[in-house]
């Protein structure tokens, strides 16, 4: 008896009328309603390998491996594409074993754009990053599609919703919302703190007396719990704020490096340049929102 999760019928609706079992031999695929997460595990997909095929969803490929990206992609982030229903791509040069492929039913993923953009553009392999704990949801999705659980679509409605809106908000540049939350609760505040009032003068210090901790004891617990040190962190954020600033050429770079808590313009752009590689001007000239 077939699983579930490998509904042909389902995953025929998200891929495409022509698809074949026998396609699909090759990758390990979780259906369930309005989106499917497809796998590939032990070769390529059949219906990817087909010249300028289409989809009737939309697609969403995230590969674990950034060498094919032309943006820049943050610390534990992973470069992902975004193709439009009916749009003609081929796949034939993708890492077979590198990448998820996620489908969206056409209807429900603009739904969920519309409550963010009256504008829903057409996608044609359009790159962006997306924080890489995504993987661990679309995991959790990929086991409850194999679990006969009682109350499973509950659930499984629920993640789709998380996993499409994390999608859209890291299309519209928001990376760095999603990003991931220390288990830690001080740290975990500590990071929400940052969030709502990177503009301000914060230090270590201050940081380290908001979550009662002594400043040896916060400089440890932040760094083993995310990587790098907390005005690291700050920084990081600061620059993804003003990245998003940066698409809208009414707001002076100056102004930006302010509201973004840099001080000055000349800080702002060595900062800048450090993490992403260019100056200020050059990314707004690359982004600017038309």
């Amino acid at each position: 008896m077939e699983k579930e999760n490998h509904n042909i019928e389902l995953a025929r609706a998200l891929v495409g009328e022509t698809l074949e079992k026998s396609d699909l031999v090759h990758v390990d695929y979780y259906v369930f309603d309005r989106m499917g997460i497809f796998i590939p595990c032990t070769g390529n997909c059949g219906y990817a390998t087909k010249a300028n095929h289409t989809h009737p969803s939309y697609m969403i490929t995230i590969y674990f491996d950034n060498e094919l990206s032309q943006i820049d992609i943050p610390r534990k982030h992973h470069m992902a594409t975004i193709v439009s229903p009916g749009v003609e791509h081929n796949d034939v040069d993708v890492n077979l074993h590198h990448y998820y492929c996620v489908m969206i039913e056409k209807e429900y993923f603009e739904s969920q754009f519309k409550l963010y953009s009256d504008e829903l553009p057409i996608f044609k392999n359009m790159q962006f990053a997306i924080c890489s704990d995504v993987i661990k949801t679309m995991n959790t999705y990929a086991f409850e599609c194999e679990k006969n659980m009682k109350n499973k679509s509950i659930t499984l409605g629920a993640q789709m919703t998380l996993l499409t809106h994390w999608i859209i908000r890291s299309v519209l540049g928001e990376e760095m919302d999603m990003r991931s939350v220390s288990s830690d609760f001080a740290i975990a505040k500590t990071q929400y703190y940052i969030e709502a009032h990177y503009g301000d003068l914060l230090n270590v210090e201050f940081l380290a007396n908001y979550v009662h901790q002594s400043l040896s004891s916060f400089n440890r617990n932040f760094k083993r719990e995310l990587g790098i040190t907390p005005m690291q962190y700050l920084e990081e954020v600061r620059i993804v704020k003003a990245k998003l600033m940066l698409r809208r050429m009414d707001i002076s770079l100056t102004d930006i490096a302010l509201h973004c808590g840099f001080g000055s313009g000349a800080y702002f752009a060595t900062a800048f340049k450090k993490h992403v590689g260019i100056t200020p001007s050059d990314y707004r000239k690359n982004h600017l929102e038309l």
